[in-house]
């Protein structure tokens, strides 16, 4: 029994920080202004099916062409993931420009 809790708690430790980690994409200069603007993108079924329109970076950076994109799975995020199961899954985008 103890070696089925522990195997539980590794599983859904992976499962719960593996998502977490931002990836970055820097266009131009970098950001350079100091503004930041945050948006979700929403899906469906584990990111399969995007709701709505998914953000747009440059619209985002107000046609700034020196700015940064990150894209993380925040806490929030995943809390809503794993509550419904990965039927909804929101997704964050920070643009900084």
């Amino acid at each position: 029994m103890k070696k089925y809790i522990l195997g539980l708690f590794i599983v859904l430790g992976t499962c719960l920080t593996s998502g977490c980690h931002p990836t970055t994409f820097v266009v131009g200069n970098g950001p350079g202004q100091g503004r930041e603007v945050t948006y979700r993108n929403k899906y469906l079924f584990l990111g399969l099916k995007p709701i709505g329109t998914p953000a747009d970076p440059k619209v985002l950076a107000k046609g700034n062409p020196d700015y940064s994109i990150t894209v993380k799975l925040t806490f929030t995020d995943l809390l809503l993931n794993v509550v419904t199961i990965g039927i909804y899954s929101p997704l964050t985008v920070t643009v900084k420009y």
